[in-house]
């Protein structure tokens, strides 16, 4: 028998919900309608905390320097700190309100698909406002002080309307069934409008980082940025942990209403975003130092442990490149989407785990990412392998892990978490790889320039996730967990087969240019000793 325990106060038999809806199976009377009120103590910090950032902007706009920023070089680590925490805390969030989206969903007389729209929302919010994004700069015109005010004007808007949702979905709680209805798609709405305006200064913030890193750092870099998205998932459910904990021992109960607690889930979302914010305005800088080329030309021989050089080949190489990585964006971030909400559902519903547990699951998902990571980034180190090797390597190793996600019926649980690592980590090294070469490649002033590829890829991980929650519990609810494992299965080889279709070409590309280069140099060898003679 399957059950679903958390929020609801007895266990419910959803053995029949494969045939039909879960909402069938499951009513709003079934879960707690405890609520927990927000504290008028959490005014303060806040309005300290706007008076702070507004001072501070203040004196910047009159000519000061950012408390934290360095205006003497342009890539500093706590400057790619505050890249890789741009990246983290989305994932930080989303692995908030992932394990609570079915119940809150549920409990607001709405279907399990309804809450795939609630988490996909979100993801094509992202993607209007990096459209509007696009003509805010300039990577051939780059305007610093302007990116920096646009960036923290955009992202402080955006963060102004989250109490006024979380103060919304807490005082629908003992509302009628139609009023809460009306008010989780008020929440919708809420939710693409604020991401639409949060993102539109993600083209700049991509291009800002394109500038300022070193491009023997890139692949690096972006491999470290899929670190700090699985980190988003192992610190996510902690904290949810955490404010769950607390919001309980308020009312000293053991069950609080699932629409309460995600009103506290946006509260504290808010504050997190906040207090980022905050660190943003005081890193930034106002100003760059020219790009400095003999700094490439130092660290070209660490270079050669790599044995592609995006930033090497033909033009028409580089582009294909940048677009090829566009296309495996899409496919693997709607994988690795669908895997975070399909998870926590099969978790849920299949093994009777309550929210908070299930939420941990990203835990075991991240950790598992971030093995794989560091084992990749060791052994590139140690010149044990070449980068399109553990490229090809990772995307195999999701591809089998895909295969592990079908329904045995002897490992329960763990084999579901066993092939979520697999699949999730594989992709998360793959992806590293890939955005390092797409960006080395991108060139300025191009149609592949680095503000096109990011506008691209950035809208196509968002069309992604907005389409993967939607579609992974819909197939889970109307056709269960096999139908969901063999898509994965086929989006994992559709994705094996890009990643050899571009190592393959770049490296031909790549093996080209060296022919080339090898026969300029005995030619120009040849003529030298011909002069010699004479």
């Amino acid at each position: 028998m399957r059950t679903i325990q958390t929020g609801i106060q007895t266990k419910i038999d959803v053995s029949s919900a494969g045939a039909g809806p879960l909402r069938n199976a499951v009513h709003p009377e079934h879960f707690s309608h405890v609520a927990v009120p927000f504290s008028t103590n959490m005014v303060v910090p806040a309005l300290l905390c706007v008076c702070f950032l507004l001072l501070h902007e203040r004196r910047v706009e009159a000519g000061a320097k950012p408390l934290l920023a360095n205006h003497s070089r342009n890539s500093t680590v706590l400057l790619q700190t505050a890249f890789l925490g741009f990246w983290l805390v989305p994932f930080l969030i989303d692995s908030m309100f992932i394990p609570l989206s079915l119940d809150y969903a549920l409990a607001m007389g709405e279907s399990a698909t309804a809450s795939g729209v609630f988490l996909g929302t979100a993801a094509a919010g992202s993607t209007v406002g990096i459209i509007i994004g696009r003509g805010f700069t300039n990577e051939t015109d780059w305007n610093q002080r302007y990116a920096r005010k646009i960036f923290l004007y955009m992202y402080g808007l955006s963060l102004m309307a989250m109490p006024v949702i979380a103060i919304g979905i807490q005082a629908s709680v003992d509302w009628s069934s139609g009023a809460k209805k009306k008010v989780f798609w008020f929440v919708v709405v809420m939710n693409f409008c604020t991401t639409c305006v949060g993102s539109i200064p993600v083209v700049a913030w991509s291009t800002m980082w394109n500038i300022v890193t070193p491009q023997s750092e890139k692949t690096f870099w972006m491999m470290l940025t899929q670190s700090a998205r699985n980190a988003g998932f192992i610190l996510g459910p902690l904290y949810l942990a955490g404010l769950s904990r607390v919001v309980r021992k308020v009312r000293d109960v053991h069950a609080v209403s699932p629409i309460s607690m995600m009103s506290w889930a946006f509260m504290g979302s808010f504050f997190i975003q906040f207090v980022e914010l905050v660190a943003y305005a005081l890193i930034i800088p106002t100003h760059l130092q020219p790009a400095d080329d003999a700094e490439e030309v130092e660290v070209l021989s660490e270079q050669e442990a790599s044995d592609v050089h995006p930033e090497k080949l033909p033009a028409a190489a580089r582009e294909q490149m940048v677009w090829e990585v566009v296309f495996y964006c899409y496919e693997r971030t709607f994988s690795t989407g669908a895997i975070e909400v399909a998870t926590i559902m099969l978790l849920e519903v299949s093994y009777g785990w309550p929210p908070e547990l299930s939420g941990v699951s990203f835990v075991v998902i991240a950790a598992g990412s971030l093995l794989l990571t560091g084992v990749s980034a060791m052994v590139l180190s140690k010149k044990l392998m070449t980068e399109s090797n553990i490229f090809l390597i990772m995307t195999c190793l999701g591809f089998a892990g895909s295969i592990m996600l079908f329904d045995c019926h002897f490992f329960g649980a763990s084999s579901l978490l066993a092939a979520d690592a697999l699949v999730y980590g594989g992709a998360s090294v793959a992806n590293g790889i890939a955005e390092g070469w797409a960006c080395r490649a991108a060139t300025a002033g191009t149609p592949y320039n680095i503000e096109t590829f990011r506008a691209h890829s950035v809208a196509g991980v968002n069309v992604s996730r907005f389409l993967a929650p939607i579609i992974a519990r819909f197939l889970l609810e109307f056709g269960g967990r096999n139908l969901y494992a063999a898509m994965q299965s086929f989006l994992c080889l559709v994705a094996t087969i890009t990643v050899h279709r571009i190592v393959s070409s770049a490296t031909a590309s790549q093996q080209a240019v060296k022919g080339h280069a090898s026969t300029d140099e005995n030619a120009n060898s040849g003529e030298a000793s011909v002069t010699t003679q004479d």
